[in-house]
């Protein structure tokens, strides 16, 4: 695996027009991961108001609540 070093040296031997592609290329990336992160963001607080949601993870903490009380051997 490469140090960051070592990309960072790689990237400015680049030439201007290979590094400007590689700028826009990871602009687009990060952009995209944005718009997924909101859509992930936007689907956990809608799940705060499903009922049906919040009545299956109150099954779930029920179901493991005594697990949680036991304790663990060291």
């Amino acid at each position: 695996m490469q140090s960051i070093n070592d990309i960072a040296r790689a990237i400015t031997e680049l030439e201007p027009a290979e590094r400007q592609t590689l700028m826009d290329r990871l602009v687009q990336l990060n952009a995209q991961a944005d718009g997924q992160n909101q859509s992930r963001i936007q689907a956990i607080e809608d799940a705060m108001n499903d009922e049906l949601f919040l009545a299956d993870l109150r099954e779930v903490m029920e179901d493991f609540s005594h697990v949680d009380a036991e304790e663990t051997p060291a």
